[in-house]
């Protein structure tokens, strides 16, 4: 019993299980027998498979989610063409976009 903090090792392992043993049990006190069906009439009912059960109405799991921000479709042909106008990726949009502020700069 070397592993536990001197004030167990006098107490006793034993009275250490007994102190906690309440704590360890409380979920199961915590749970209440309103949960457990009494009456054998329900109880037979709820085992039977054939018993009716209200229809489920389908909600899509989809039907919150945002629509998007594009109203519209572009072609994807004029895309691909305004992408490759930049071939070398971001630096040349980086470059066309200074080049632009500096062209915007010089028009009064």
């Amino acid at each position: 019993m070397y592993f536990l903090p001197p004030l167990l090792r006098s107490v006793g392992a034993f009275s250490f299980w007994l102190a906690i043993a309440p704590l360890l049990t409380a979920p199961a006190h915590a749970q209440t027998g309103a949960a457990v069906l009494t009456e054998p009439a329900r109880t037979l009912q709820a085992s039977d498979a054939a018993s009716p059960v209200p229809a489920l109405p389908y909600r899509s799991v989809f039907a919150d989610l945002p629509k998007g921000v594009e109203e519209g479709s572009t072609d994807w042909k004029a895309a691909n063409k305004a992408v490759a106008q930049f071939p070398r990726g971001h630096i040349d949009l980086l470059q066309w976009e200074k080049a632009r502020a500096a062209a915007l700069k010089e028009k009064p």
